[in-house]
């Protein structure tokens, strides 16, 4: 799929800013002592994306920059910011978008443009998507996340949650290329008469990628030993996902922003619903139960879905699924702003 490793866009000027990112893992945020209002632009395209056989599927997708991307920009704000949305709709067929689990919601008409102003929701991991259809036109493509990060704040998911030294975003979905054959063929509008029932997904991706592509410094979890990352789990895809972690198990922190100051479950496997967010802290501590043990040295331990068609891509082609890495004892490639001292912060 069309992503950039690393898509950071601001347009400051004025009482408006956007602050969008690409559809990468690895967030980047500064906090600030300020609300502003947040400009976010966004367009529903069509378009071939090639998966990782070398084959193309015909999907839908929110796009910021003109190109098919599935998922859509991460859009990252504060609470206490106000998010000015333009939704253009380059579609035959209309096209909303929505924030479950709030009541943001604005429709485009088919050819239309529509603008919906609204408050930031509380902080927490949010999906963005079209919610017609029993969910064909997310499936096909038209989901991206939100992040709303608490006000001040640049190490915590919520006021008196975990700290961590980075936060990573695992945006899990589902690609059926039938579906999308169907639509190419019949016209956009055509979404409206596919059955939900008939989904069977061929390819299954974090960040818009199946394994191996799946494997880039943006969504494998790096960090040194002693640095917890906050992963972001959301689901927007048609099934269940049960993402299985090695090396260490993770702390849940938070469940469709149902958050937990104390008592959090640790789990080496997390169930992901459809439209699910959950956080979850990974520790980044030396494996308990490695041998020899560790102490110091980097070891990499797999994540893979243990829902057994989503290990697999295009109907067996494993290991081509839903499947990243987490390298502990290494640093990122690249950093996030969350890294800065608190005397570098504006």
């Amino acid at each position: 799929m069309q992503i950039k490793r690393r898509e950071f866009l601001r347009f400051g000027g004025g009482a408006i800013a956007a602050t969008v990112a690409g559809a990468t893992g690895l967030l980047a945020w500064t906090p600030r002592a300020f609300a502003q209002n947040i400009a976010i632009n966004l367009t529903a395209i069509s378009g071939d994306i090639t998966q990782i056989d070398g084959t193309t599927a015909f999907m839908f997708g929110f796009s910021s920059t003109g190109l098919i991307t599935v998922p859509g920009p991460t859009i990252i704000c504060q609470a206490g910011d106000t998010i000015v949305l333009t939704l253009s709709n380059a579609l035959a067929t209309p096209v909303v978008f929505a924030v479950p689990g709030t009541g943001i919601k604005v429709t485009a008409a088919a050819r239309g443009t529509m603008q919906i102003t609204f408050a930031a929701p509380a902080p927490g991991s949010y999906l963005y998507c079209d919610t017609q259809n029993s969910g064909v036109n997310r499936v096909m493509g038209l989901h991206g996340s939100m992040v709303v990060m608490p006000a001040g704040i640049k190490n915590q998911a919520f006021t008196g949650g975990p700290t961590f030294k980075r936060q990573f975003k695992w945006l899990l979905g589902n690609v059926d290329p039938v579906w999308g054959a169907a639509v190419k063929a019949n016209g956009n509008a055509y979404v409206s008469s596919i059955v939900a029932s008939s989904f069977l997904p061929r390819y299954f991706t974090i960040n818009g990628n199946s394994f191996d592509k799946s494997h880039e410094p943006n969504t494998d979890l790096y960090g040194l030993y002693g640095e917890p990352a906050l992963v972001r789990l959301m689901n927007a895809g048609g099934m269940v996902h049960s993402p299985h972690f090695h090396g260490n198990h993770v702390e849940v922190c938070s469940i469709n922003r149902q958050d937990f100051s104390s008592n959090r479950k640790y789990k080496d496997v997390v169930s992901m619903f459809p439209l699910d967010c959950r956080d979850v802290i990974f520790p980044f501590k030396q494996p308990p139960d490695a041998w020899p043990v560790v102490t110091t040295e980097p070891q990499n331990f797999p994540m893979h879905c243990h829902s057994e068609m989503s290990q697999t891509a295009g109907g067996g082609m494993y290991p081509h699924g839903m499947h990243c890495m987490m390298a502990l004892g290494k640093k990122p490639a690249v950093e996030s702003d969350l890294t800065l001292g608190v005397a570098k912060l504006p």
